[in-house]
This record gives structure tokens, sequence and C-alpha cells, in this order.
């Protein structure tokens, strides 16, 4: 979040809850940009993409967009409309972890061909990860 929209705010940056918050959006961020960056790779418009959803194309269009918040179903659907799941792992937060010194989860793509994509989600970095958190063919 931008420093002077949130003192407009009234949103402290330093609170490490504030922090947590920012971080778990970012992921969600990174995870649907994965996806539609996915979807590019395997040369899908999002009317093709929309037909295998059983969706509209502007659904779709809307879901790339990243402004709102999808349901898991959808971000599910979309994956598989994809030849590729979304894996989940639920970990407790640590109260006392520094927000500085946490790990970012991956995303790992792994086509059947063999072909390897991993990103961070946080820093939006190509990395060797061994999270695999979206896989194709599964």
């Amino acid at each position: 979040m931008d420093p002077n929209v949130a003192e407009l705010l009234g949103i402290d940056l330093s609170d490490p809850e504030v922090h947590r918050e920012n971080v778990a959006i970012d992921r969600d961020m990174r995870l649907i940009e994965q996806l539609v960056h996915l979807r590019k790779k395997l040369g899908l418009t999002q009317t093709q993409v929309a037909e295998r959803m059983g969706r509209s194309q502007a659904a779709v269009s809307d879901f790339e967009r990243l402004g709102g918040d999808p349901h898991l179903s959808t971000i599910r659907r979309y994956a598989l409309a994809l030849g590729a799941t979304v894996h989940h792992i639920v970990r407790q937060a640590s109260m006392e972890a520094s927000p500085t010194r946490a790990t970012p989860p991956t995303i790992r793509v792994t086509s059947t061909m063999g072909s390897v994509f991993s990103a961070s989600l946080c820093s939006g970095t190509t990395t060797n990860a061994s999270a695999d958190l979206v896989r194709l063919g599964e």
C-alpha cells in the first residue's frame, strides 16, 4: 500500500497485523498473475477459458483484472480450465515473527513437457522453488 494513502486512511503500515494482511493480499494477487501468465503462455484466449469454465469472457476479464476478491472456487475453475491445479498450504502465523524475515511462498508450474516456471509470490522474482502450488497436468 502506498504510504501516503495509508496515512490519509489512518493505517499504520508498521503494525504487524497490517503487514500480514498486506502480504496475504499480495500473495493472492501474485497467484492470479501467475495463472494469467500461464493462460497466455498456453496461447489461450479469455473467451476459450470462459467457455471451459462455463462463464462469459467478461467474467474472465474481471477475474484477471486483480481488482476483486475472487472466490476460491473461481480460482480453482480458472486453473482447471488451463489444465492446472492449485494446491493450498496452511500454516499458523507466528505472532512474534518479524514481518521482514518471512520466507515468501512460491508458485511452481510444471508443464507436461517438463518445463518449469516458478516465481516468488511476494517479490515476483523467478526462482527455483520446491513448494508446488500450481501444477499442470494433474
